[in-house]
């Protein structure tokens, strides 16, 4: 089965992540785009981007 899986936050990335090891062909991630965060204002990934 194809899927597009869209999601962010930190309880998105065990489903992604049951969803490959189950064979099913992922044809696409949906996230939000790396944020500006702390004093250096540096770029921080999603939890989802990182997986």
């Amino acid at each position: 089965m194809r899927i597009l899986f869209c999601g962010t936050p930190d309880f998105s990335v065990p489903p992604l992540h049951q969803l490959h090891a189950a064979g099913h062909d992922i044809a696409a991630v949906f996230t939000q785009p790396d944020k500006a965060r702390g004093r250096g204002q540096q770029q921080q990934k999603t939890p989802v981007k990182q997986a």
